[in-house]
């Protein structure tokens, strides 16, 4: 397990003797945020949701309630006795991976059962004297406080959310980055507590609103609402952890805090196109053969999977590719809403004509219908098909692209799910399927062997391979986020290099 890095050149000579002399003094709030001229503006800039700035705070009123306090604990600026001692007893503290769809870092367990001098006082101070400062400054009822340290590395990430769950009413975050070279972090290094706003339907948009990046001794936090959507950004520099010591305020649940519903419009799917296409003139013919076909039905029937290497014919999925990665005039549209998504879609309403044109009508005729009833004995053509339908995209995928698991209801009915990658890079675009109703994390490489694994499959990207998977009623997917530290091959070419992958991804229902 990695723990926080440190980089002694770096870092002063700590004074030990001081440190130990500050073990006997209490954590404490800075006398600057005790005032009760600092309190009676923030309370009344908060009560009426206006804006507020000073030379060590700041309150945002947009996109929702957040406030940003320099300077936080009293402790020397030079020697950050305090939050070095902090950032001490970090490197002592048991971390367990979070890996999952929404999220990868290291976290503690809660800071309540916590013995370390620090730590406990860090704690301490948060139960008998944040609570009730928070409290005067919200005018929100506040009961106990939960808290916990997290560390980001390289890599790590937390995605789109809006920390709406029970009773938390409000959500804070302590950074700790207490070298010299590093106590203030900047676009280059990640890591910002990044705000989104919310639309008519209360969901959250592209693109980002407003940046937070951690500072050392700087105390963040904001009201937990239904427009409360947030992520931590990837860091990015290797040289440095994200430290924090992080978690809620509680409190009794008004009209804001209680469960809600947003809207969110579901994929559109429609019936076959009554055009027919020659498939022979598309698709590798290995694959039309009736042996071959009954073959990839049995397979599908055993594992409700299939890969169908060089499935379109060499020449016509090289125009494809081509064309996708040298056309200038192609509409791309941003695909969220951003607690659920992030990647690009094209719009095939403004192609008249071409390859791509050909793609699309290729994937939703009534041949191809007929063809993947071949495949799986699904109804999708044949006397018995009633309705059959799908829904198509053609995806772009860059570094920073993602989808998450989302809303059950989305998995309420049985798919076929088809995949077909151009441009294929490694780990973008990766897709993995989870049994139903799983809740444990996706992770192969479990501490505890016995424990069940709910990932079904991951579909790697190739060129050219038609991936067929049967999602059965309640079985999840996810798209692994795109880590904007991935070396990709094709970007790093000095003449013509493309970032991005493409996929086309059509799902079928009978």
């Amino acid at each position: 397990m990695m723990g926080p890095k440190r980089v002694a050149e770096d870092e002063p000579e700590i004074n030990r003797n001081k440190l130990l002399r500050l073990e006997d003094k209490p954590i404490a709030i800075s006398g600057k945020y005790l005032e009760q001229s600092f309190r009676k503006e923030f309370s009344q800039s908060w009560s009426q949701s206006e804006p507020l700035r000073g030379s060590d705070f700041q309150l945002r009123s947009d996109p929702f309630q957040v406030a940003s306090l320099q300077g936080f604990l009293e402790e020397d600026e030079v020697g950050c006795d305090v939050t070095r001692g902090l950032e001490r007893e970090f490197a002592e503290m048991d971390w367990k991976r979070k890996q999952m769809d929404l999220y990868e870092f290291y976290q503690t367990l809660d800071l309540c059962s916590v013995t370390k001098k620090f730590l406990s006082g860090f704690y301490n101070n948060l139960k008998e004297n944040v609570l009730p400062l928070m409290q005067e400054l919200t005018g929100i009822r506040l009961t106990h406080v939960s808290a916990s340290c997290s560390m980001y590395n390289a890599g790590d990430y937390l995605l789109v959310h809006d920390d709406l769950l029970t009773d938390r009413r409000i959500a804070f975050v302590f950074y700790l980055s207490p070298w010299e070279a590093h106590r203030e972090w900047s676009e280059k290094h990640g890591g910002a507590l990044e705000l989104f706003k919310a639309d008519e339907n209360i969901l959250p948009v592209f693109p980002v609103t407003d940046c937070i990046y951690p500072k050392n001794n700087q105390l963040v936090f904001f009201k937990v609402c239904e427009r409360s959507f947030h992520q931590v950004g990837e860091v990015t520099t290797f040289e440095y952890p994200r430290l924090t010591i992080n978690g809620w305020f509680h409190g009794p649940i008004d009209d804001e805090t209680a469960p809600h519903t947003s809207i969110i419009v579901d994929t559109h799917y429609f019936g076959p196109e009554p055009e027919g296409m020659h498939l022979s003139e598309w698709i590798n013919n290995v694959y039309l053969i009736d042996e071959v076909k009954h073959n990839v039905q049995k397979k599908v029937e055993m594992f409700s999977e299939v890969s169908l290497e060089e499935f379109l014919i060499t020449d016509i999925f090289d125009v494809m590719s081509v064309t996708l990665q040298t056309s200038p005039d192609l509409t791309w549209i941003i695909k969220g809403p951003a607690h659920l998504r992030k990647y690009d879609i094209l719009d095939f309403s403004t192609i008249k004509s071409g390859p791509l044109s050909d793609l699309y009508k290729l994937f939703t005729s009534r041949d191809m219908f007929r063809l993947l009833y071949e495949y799986t004995e699904l109804d999708l053509a044949g006397s018995k098909s009633k309705h059959p339908k799908c829904a198509i995209e053609l995806q772009r995928w860059q570094k920073g692209c993602y989808t998450i698991i989302g809303d059950p209801s989305s998995y309420s009915d049985c798919t076929l799910d088809v995949l077909l990658y151009l441009n294929a890079q490694e780990n973008v675009g990766v897709v993995t399927y989870l049994v139903p109703d799983g809740e444990q994390q996706p992770s192969s490489n479990s501490e505890d062997p016995d424990e069940d694994d709910p990932m079904l499959l991951t579909v790697y990207p190739n060129d050219n391979v038609l991936n067929v998977v049967y999602r059965a009623e309640g079985t999840t997917k996810f798209t692994k986020y795109v880590s904007k530290n991935m070396y990709l091959e094709q970007e790093q070419q000095n003449d013509g290099g493309h970032p991005y992958t493409y996929i086309l991804s059509c799902s079928y229902r009978e």
